[in-house]
């Protein structure tokens, strides 16, 4: 026995070296790969905006009048009030919240209402964006359905009770009939009005099945489609192609993504966005936030490409001005976590505009994460 027992323990310490081995060698690869054939944007502190760092607040109110609060993946604010909508397959909620802002600093979160999203003929949601209507009450909503499971995505306006009044007529790059199919949980997770308030953009997480590749650890073609809607017609009118970073960190687990979360125009050339990068296998220190200033005078019109198979056109052109690894160093528990919303906030003392992120905690359904509030400051071009 004893003999048996030392053998054993010999070849289980020979599996394990190598493995170790093989192992090392995988992560010297993807770091070699990483440092000698990818580039990724660098921060441009030249560029005609930018944005500070200026606070975090950590929301620990874990429920209001009976709903948990949870899965925020959309936010707005109309001067007086904020909206942040949850993203579950069912019965959707959208809060009403006051968010209190002094000395640079958040204060307060206080939710006031809660209402849940009705429409009788949708059966999936997954809501992802929410802006208040310019005209009247009521708001435009962005939802990536199930494609998995055969229901297209919808952008809806609701009414500020919540039931819905109208859906927008999609482009036929995204209806699960056509060929170039949309991706499940990849769809319209970002919406933005126009700067002139008379219509609005919205964006797809990841890119369609046959316009590029999800975004890797190495360089790759992986465009998304940044949509114009007019308010007076169902139809889209414009669209862009973009381009996804690459991975950033090496999943230590088989998975890991990049994509679009939201988007927000500032001027009438500039559109800012949120890419949100995770690698499983890191904790809670897995996510990677990247904040784009994005040039739309010179892009082409990319509304009638079936396809960006050998697209050559030219896509729109991208400014990194926020990147979360700067500021976790001033985070409480020293990450960022699944950033999904922007909104403006109410201007600062030397008026500037303010920028509120939120984070998705997905309710808490792969570990512990966080309703994680970020505050930013605009600083804009003189």
């Amino acid at each position: 026995m004893s003999s048996w027992s030392i053998s054993n323990k010999m070849r289980i310490k020979q599996f394990t070296k190598s493995y170790n081995v093989q192992l090392l060698n995988v992560v010297a690869f993807f770091m070699i790969l990483n440092l000698t054939s990818c580039k990724t944007a660098k921060l441009n502190t030249s560029a005609p905006y930018q944005v500070k760092f200026l606070d975090e607040f950590i929301l620990k109110q874990k429920s209001f009048k009976n709903t948990e609060i949870g899965g925020l993946s959309g936010i707005d604010y109309n001067g007086e009030y904020f909206v942040l909508i949850s993203d579950q397959s069912t019965n959707p909620d959208i809060f009403q919240v006051e968010i209190r802002i002094k000395n640079q600093k958040i204060q307060s979160v206080e939710f006031k209402d809660v209402k849940t999203l009705t429409c009788d003929d949708i059966k999936r949601f997954d809501t992802e964006s929410i802006r208040f209507l310019p005209k009247g009450s009521g708001y435009l909503i962005s939802t990536e359905g199930s494609i998995n499971s055969n229901i297209n995505a919808q952008i809806l306006e609701v009414n500020d009770q919540g039931q819905c009044q109208k859906k927008y007529d999609l482009p036929k790059h995204f209806d699960l009939d056509y060929s170039n199919k949309p991706r499940h949980n990849g769809v319209f997770e970002g919406l933005s009005l126009d700067y002139n308030k008379q219509g609005f953009w919205v964006v797809n997480e990841v890119p369609l099945q046959e316009d590029g590749r999800k975004p890797k650890l190495y360089n790759s073609f992986s465009p998304v489609r940044i949509t114009h809607y007019n308010f007076d017609n169902s139809q889209p009118d414009i669209q862009y192609s973009y381009d996804l970073e690459r991975l950033i960190k090496i999943p230590f687990l088989p998975f890991g993504l990049n994509g679009a979360t939201e988007i927000l125009q500032i001027d009438r050339t500039h559109i800012l966005l949120i890419e949100r990068s995770f690698s499983a296998g890191h904790g809670s220190k897995g996510n990677r936030v990247k904040l784009f200033l994005i040039d739309m005078s010179s892009a082409e019109n990319t509304l009638n490409k079936t396809n960006f198979k050998n697209y050559k056109g030219k896509s729109l052109s991208k400014t990194l001005i926020f990147d979360s690894k700067k500021i976790k160093n001033k985070l409480e528990f020293g990450f960022i976590d699944n950033i999904e919303g922007i909104s403006f906030g109410s201007d600062l003392p030397n008026g500037n505009k303010s920028l509120i992120l939120i984070s998705d905690n997905n309710f808490n359904a792969i570990g512990k994460q966080l309703n994680q509030f970020i505050l930013l400051e605009l600083i804009k071009p003189y």
